[in-house]
């Protein structure tokens, strides 16, 4: 039996990132700030089924004057790729963001990991996240992040060039 990232035989995963969060430059004057850094973030992820993750973060505004926390939920789609060494995925979800007042957000975006061990692999993920207009404290903008995921259970993947020369 082989075990892949996250999946039937691999479900969890955990993430340490370095995120911000950027709004456009009309969008400045509401929220009070441009940028807004989010490190660091957490997740925990876990393979359902048929490429599909479900994935909970969380991440808050740490030396900044502007007070930012969000919890996130997604659904993420691999393509049913997570026996190859990078994944890439499209994903969906919502979140609640407490800066000025609590806010809903409809997410989505798209991401990849790039698995460089059996265990560890380097995440890079973008995020947009739409606030509706009734939501006069929060604007839509944008989540880059970029990060460490551990699997907790040990994968075997597509060799890696080099796992071949040696």
């Amino acid at each position: 039996m082989s075990i892949y990232s996250q999946n039937a035989g691999s479900k969890w995963t955990f993430g340490l990132d370095l995120a911000s969060v950027k709004y456009s430059e009309t969008d400045r004057a509401t929220i009070g700030a441009g940028f807004i850094s989010q490190t660091p973030r957490f997740s925990l992820a876990k393979y359902m089924f048929s490429g599909v993750t479900f994935v909970g973060s969380v991440s808050t505004s740490v030396g900044d004057d502007q007070d930012y926390t969000t919890l996130d939920g997604i659904a993420r789609y691999d393509f049913k790729t997570s026996q190859n060494n990078t994944v890439p995925y499209i994903f969906i979800g919502g979140s609640f963001i407490k800066a000025l007042s609590l806010t809903p957000t409809l997410n989505f975006g798209a991401g990849s990991t790039f698995w460089f061990s059996d265990k560890y692999g380097l995440n890079i993920q973008m995020m947009y996240k739409f606030s509706e207009e009734r939501f006069a404290n929060q604007k839509s903008h944008i989540m880059p992040t970029i990060g460490l995921v551990y699997s907790f259970k040990g994968r075997n993947a597509n060799p890696r060039l080099w796992d071949v020369i040696r």
